[in-house]
């Protein structure tokens, strides 16, 4: 979890866009791809996806998202 994190948050520190984070993610991490389906199957936006799943699954974002959000991040 956290080398994917500091994937993501290194992407998005560099300006890239979401969508560009996500596809990158995706291309490194073939797994995500069945995430990424499941998010669109949902009809849920990826931000609640994102914490229905974490939740779900017992995964903290707290660090995640306050990292992002000293670097000046907003999700």
């Amino acid at each position: 979890m956290n080398n994917i994190a500091n994937l993501i948050i290194q992407m998005m520190t560099n300006g890239q866009n979401p969508n560009q984070v996500v596809q990158q993610l995706v291309q490194q991490n073939p797994q995500a791809q069945v995430i990424l389906n499941q998010m669109q199957q949902s009809g849920m936006s990826m931000k609640d996806f994102t914490l229905q799943y974490a939740k779900q699954n017992n995964i903290n974002l707290q660090p995640i998202l306050n990292t992002l959000s000293q670097r000046g991040i907003k999700l």
